[in-house]
């Protein structure tokens, strides 16, 4: 090992003297250097190589060669080119190489190495990359799509961006992505070739087009946009025959014109036939029947994925103009959607949208557009369909929202109303519904605040019976209730808390909506002290209760049980200051099982107490506790030694430090955080516990909280 690293270390020896003799770096620095990446080279040559090892290699050598770019430039160096300045990216190559031998598996190092290499625009190095990438990775589409992307845009090479796509879906028939890509790049193709024959008028005449297509030579190519070069060859050559050949580059400056004359000699004349063949209209090419092959052939594969399909809708519609795709093709894919999904409502409410999705919105044929899709989304509803009628209701505010044109604004404003009307008429109800009708009259009324809310709240009252574990619903009753006056809240509120709490225990947007409440009671008198106390540590009791967050699904219990404990602590310090913040937090020690957060509450509370002393004592004892509830928690201990030092308490921090030597996971990667923080870069998290933000408005925002 040893003697591994000093040869490496013997090979810098060159480039620390070019740098020396230039005055980049003193010999001090150098040292510094050297003694940096010995220590590196020794980490990278352990038994068991760490992947976190090679990163903050390939980081410190990155940062080294920023540093050495920016003094050569200030220092403004007219010296040749020497092994100083191509030594640096060549280490940072080889340490990707390294890394990559041990840990050829990981795709996140994969993508790194290749966005190293488009940075630095090492062309040949990036396609070796690429191949050795997917030799290893071929079932990753991300490799094969940044690949073919790759090829199409920094090499103009549209025949090996489509092999690369065609090999990938060979190997993964079924990635959707892969098959949408394909598509896109096709259109995208097209596109240009389409912009490109518009900006040169090509469309004239045979002889124009020949001459511009073939030759390029009479055009001012520093005043147009940089399009890749159309070949004859690419038009008329069967789609696969020029798979192996090898990438076609864009020529430019007196090189473009010896190679364009040289090809205009072995060209023929452009004859009649081919000529017509090279027009919009009658090119296969150009009139997107490969993409409408590509997408054939991936319905085959993934027939029955709806998604799949409005993907490729999706892509065609996202051109403006040129419009790459004619509309005999899209009205294909559409027609393929309503046969095959015939039972699936968002299918027939994207078909509904088709005469809209034609067209922007600033466009002549958008109203003729938004009137055929009205009536069509009147026709499908007719048979009741809950789930259509509420995509109906959705597709009229996107687009009233969308257009700033007053009558369109009028025109989807009336429809909408007209819609609730006739499902009330109908009695046609949903969850759903219910909530579209309470966010469209919450946010376009032209209603006083205190009407809006009455009129909201009859709707709500009746959805609440009608749907009575809905918890959007219920959340958002409780919302506008508040905005009542507070006999009205008093009223009713007590009763619904305790039914949603009851219920929906697990919802942290609830609990805040309650804990505000209990506060707001206690300010105006509703509530005395005893009263609002003892609430409090009902909902202790509550949420202890809960079933601890050992999954992802279950994340938000974790929040719950520890704002709900910081909410009690931040109220017994408004009434009662840090004294009272002690009592609270000393009973609740005693009568539950507090967690990480809670502890942190307290320490946050206590750092803001001007008895320094006692509060000294109290936040070392409740750091304890911190660790002792977890333990593993980095973190944790940052914050403990932040405190530490920042207090002088350099003894008691090398204590914490050695403890936490021994239980954090990865001491180098805490070591790294550690000196973050003595440098003031490190940034003390929330530890679980959410902000109560009192002051937000509360009944004019539409929050479903599923």
């Amino acid at each position: 090992m040893a003697d591994t690293v000093q040869f490496y270390m013997e090979e810098m020896i060159p480039e620390m003297r070019d740098l020396e003799q230039k005055g980049i770096f003193s010999k001090k620095e150098i040292a510094s250097i050297l003694k940096k990446r010995e220590k590196f080279e020794y980490a990278l040559k352990r038994r068991i190589s760490k992947k976190a090892d090679f990163l903050r290699y390939i980081e410190y050598e990155m940062n080294l060669e920023e540093l050495r770019k920016k003094r050569r430039a200030r220092m403004v160096i007219k010296a040749k080119m020497s092994i100083s300045d191509y030594a640096g990216p060549r280490r940072i190559y080889f340490i990707y190489r390294r890394c990559l031998t041990k840990f050829k598996g990981d795709i996140s190092i994969w993508l790194q190495y290749i966005n190293y290499a488009k940075k630095t625009g090492a062309s040949r190095t990036l396609g070796k990359i690429f191949a050795q990438a997917i030799q290893l990775h071929p079932t990753n589409e991300k490799l094969w799509i940044l690949a073919a992307a790759w090829e199409w845009e920094e090499n103009a090479n549209v025949v090996a961006a489509r092999v690369l796509l065609q090999r990938a879906l060979r190997l993964n028939t079924t990635t959707e992505s892969l098959w949408h890509e394909y598509f896109r790049l096709e259109l995208v193709y097209i596109a240009k070739i389409l912009a490109r024959r518009e900006v040169l008028g090509i469309e004239a005449s045979p002889e124009d087009l020949e001459k511009s297509l073939l030759e390029d030579k009479d055009v001012d190519t520093d005043n147009m946009i940089k399009l890749p070069g159309v070949t004859g060859e690419e038009f008329f050559g069967k789609e696969g025959d020029n798979m192996d050949e090898d990438e076609e580059e864009p020529v430019s400056g007196k090189k473009a014109k010896s190679k364009s004359s040289k090809k205009a000699k072995k060209h023929t004349p452009l004859t009649e036939e081919k000529a017509e063949g090279l027009k919009s209209e009658t090119n296969p090419v150009l009139r997107g029947e490969i993409a409408m092959v590509i997408f054939r052939n991936g319905i085959q594969e993934i027939p029955h994925s709806f998604s799949f399909r409005k993907g490729f809708l999706d892509i065609a519609n996202s051109f403006i103009k040129p419009k790459p795709l004619k509309d005999d093709s899209i009205q294909y894919i559409y027609d393929s959607i309503e046969q095959d999904f015939k039972d699936i409502p968002e299918a027939r409410a994207l078909v509904a949208r088709r005469p809209i999705d034609a067209h922007k919105v600033d466009e002549v044929g958008y109203v003729k557009g938004v009137s055929e899709t009205v009536k069509a989304f009147w026709e499908i509803c007719e048979g009741g369909n809950i789930k259509l009628w509420e995509l109906f209701v959705e597709n009229m505010e996107e687009e009233y929202r969308k257009t700033q044109e007053d009558n369109l604004k009028l025109y989807f404003s009336k429809t909408i109303d007209k819609i609730f009307s006739t499902i009330a008429k109908k009695k046609i109800h949903s969850e759903g519904l219910y909530l579209l009708h309470i966010n469209w009259i919450l946010t376009t009324s032209s209603l006083s605040v205190e009407n809006i809310s009455k009129k909201t709240l009859a709707i709500l009252d009746k959805a609440t019976v009608e749907y009575p574990a809905s918890r959007p619903l219920l959340l958002q009753q409780i919302r506008l209730l508040r905005t009542l006056p507070r006999s009205e809240q008093t009223t009713r509120l007590p009763d619904i808390f305790a039914r949603a709490l009851n219920a929906h225990s697990e919802s942290i947007a609830i609990w805040r909506e309650y804990i505000i409440y209990l506060r707001d009671a206690f300010r105006d008198g509703t509530m005395n002290k005893e009263q609002v106390e003892k609430a409090f540590m009902d909902s202790i009791r509550i949420t202890t209760s809960l079933l601890p967050d050992v999954t992802e699904e279950r994340a938000e219990i974790g929040l719950i049980k520890q704002s709900v404990g910081a909410w009690f602590l931040d109220w017994a310090n408004e009434i009662e200051g840090i004294a009272g913040v002690r009592r609270v937090y000393l009973m609740l020690m005693k009568k539950s099982l507090p967690e990480l957060g809670f502890f942190m509450a307290c320490i946050n509370l206590e750092k803001d107490s001007a008895d320094e002393d006692e509060a000294r004592t109290a936040i070392a004892m409740l750091y304890d506790k911190a660790i002792s509830a977890d333990d593993k928690n980095e973190d944790t201990y940052l914050s403990f030694l932040k405190y530490l030092n920042d207090t002088k308490q350099i003894e008691t921090a090398n204590k914490v430090l050695w403890k936490a030597r021994k239980v954090v996971t990865d001491y180098d990667a805490f070591s790294q955080r550690y000196n973050s923080m003595l440098e003031g870069r490190w940034t003390e998290p929330s530890f679980g516990v959410m902000k109560l933000d009192q002051d937000q408005d509360a009944g004019m925002d539409l929050d479903t909280d599923s």
